[in-house]
């Protein structure tokens, strides 16, 4: 399991100025190895609670042990700033994260000057102002490449915005190779890069540092499910539990393997099992439900997918939680055939929306961009060209102004689903080029290829879009049925000229 601070995956602008800041800040770093960030609390208890909670996150990934023991140490110092700003990042509860992102940036002035920064850095993050959140992020690595906290802050942030290579750089300039949590963290961003040998590296080097602890299995499994090595996987999720039985992250993580490997039955057997035995935060709760009922998605079961959906956004909105209940009903719309249907949950996507609870500036545009995008697909897929117009337009003005890669992305989705239904390949493919994490992108750019003429890429971008191996469901509508008609000369695909390695 690696460090998770939200269901949803947030992205950073890659506009030049923010790609370029952060190896030219680096590259000028003064600072020595002997240098350490400070955390300014007056309670000697409360810096106890907050070095025990970080070990416990970054080391042992034990989140709810590591949220708890930083709630204890902001009892015992409530003006210990960064200890606010740690809770805002691992809370597991998205009340708590908006709160206590407010407490962080409400008492940085009893902390010291370069805390103030990094509390900068993630109150512009929150507030999606992506360009002063990256400069003030580059100050404080700038000021301190080699310690710990910082190394992990920064690379978890900008893997959590997509930047992955970055994300290394700052793990490679920082000369750090002994910590058990940055070595976990950078096997998952081999893995995002999908370079899974290098990561599968990296996962051996991070069980080997903590025998005997459950989380280097449960990563070792994660790693080799997501490279598609399935048994393997479920092996080492079992192995994990074997160490602790209450390593509730394994159970769901077989769940998840089932799934992908088409035992959806299986799956949910497993997914009740964890419901039934383990107390779960908000988040989790959020995430695993919704890929419990991706695998009815899976079997084209559309009655049964939109009951367990419909029930986790009823439950989202009693807990005013309104950016998760509005993902909930794109992601309901997003698998309808019937387009009325489809339109209708995204109004309740855009209404859950509008009442803005619980979550951040950031997250609300975010989400915002990718019911577009649903829409201007929808709307392609009708032949409505005036409302495709409309949408692509809104969420190319998001696009231009927000330095966000994910808005970014979607905006690239949007365009080129447009150009693709046009025939217009060349345009759709530098569009599609641009949203290579989608399946749903990555599908019509192996097509876009082959009508292209371009043969060898279409194979390349085929033989990666079989390889996905993610929960989600984007991954259940293209993935298991792309592998299907490519391994089947029967298929009815126009893309006959590509094939797959079996």
């Amino acid at each position: 399991m690696i460090t998770k601070t939200s269901s949803v995956k947030t992205a950073v602008g890659s506009t030049l100025i923010a790609l370029g800041l952060l190896t030219s800040t680096l590259a000028a770093a003064p600072a020595t190895k002997t240098a350490a960030f400070p955390l300014t609390t007056k309670s000697p208890e409360a810096r106890r609670l907050l070095d025990e909670a970080l070990v416990q996150y970054i080391d042992h990934v034990a989140q709810p042990e590591a949220i708890a023991s930083l709630r204890k140490a902001i009892a015992a110092d409530p003006h210990f700033a960064m200890a606010h700003e740690l809770l805002a990042q691992i809370s597991l509860d998205s009340a708590e994260q908006v709160a206590e992102q407010k407490k962080a940036f409400a008492t940085r002035h009893y902390a010291s000057p370069v805390e103030r920064t990094a509390i900068q850095w993630y109150q512009d993050a929150a507030e999606h102002k992506m360009i002063p959140a990256i400069t003030s992020m580059n100050d404080v690595v700038s000021r301190y490449p080699h310690d710990k906290l910082i190394v992990w802050m920064a690379s978890w942030w900008l893997m959590t915005q997509t930047q992955y290579e970055r994300a290394l750089a700052v793990y490679e300039q920082s000369g750090i190779t002994d910590s058990p949590g940055l070595i976990n963290n950078m096997a998952y961003n081999y893995a995002d890069l999908r370079q899974y040998d290098k990561a599968i590296a990296f996962m051996a080097k991070y069980a080997a540092s903590l025998p005997g602890d459950p989380n280097p299995e449960d990563s070792y499994a994660e790693i080799l499910r997501l490279a598609g090595r399935f048994d393997e996987s479920i092996q080492h999720y079992r192995a994990a539990l074997a160490i602790d039985p209450k390593f509730y992250s394994s159970q769901f993580g077989i769940a998840d393997t089932y799934s992908l490997m088409g035992k959806q039955a299986q799956a949910r057997k497993e997914y009740k099992a964890g419901f039934k035995k383990f107390p779960l935060e908000e988040m989790q709760q959020v995430m695993w439900q919704t890929r419990e009922a991706t695998t009815y998605v899976r079997e084209g079961d559309v009655k049964a997918a939109d009951r367990e959906f419909q029930a986790l956004a009823e439950t989202a909105h009693t807990r005013h939680i309104s950016q998760v209940e509005a993902d909930t009903y794109r992601q309901m719309a997003i698998y309808q055939s019937d387009a009325k249907r489809a339109l209708q949950l995204l109004d309740r996507a855009d209404a859950a929306l509008r009442e803005h609870n619980n979550a951040t500036n950031t997250a609300i545009e975010q989400e915002s961009a990718q019911i577009l995008r649903a829409r201007v697909e929808l709307a392609v897929r009708t032949g409505d060209k005036k409302a495709a117009a409309s949408s692509l337009e809104l969420v190319d003005q998001m696009a231009q102004t927000a330095n966000d890669r994910l808005i970014e992305s979607a905006y690239h989705g949007a365009a080129a689903a447009i150009f693709y239904s046009e025939g217009n390949y060349d345009r759709a493919i530098e569009h599609l080029e641009e949203d290579a994490d989608n399946p749903l992108s990555v599908e019509l750019l192996v097509d876009a290829y082959e009508k292209s003429g371009d043969t060898e890429s279409a194979r390349r971008t085929a033989t990666s879009l079989a390889d996905r191996n993610d929960p989600t469901v984007e991954q259940a509508l293209v993935v298991p049925s792309f592998r299907k008609c490519y391994r089947d000369p029967s298929c009815n695909s126009g893309l006959k000229n590509v094939s797959l390695p079996q």
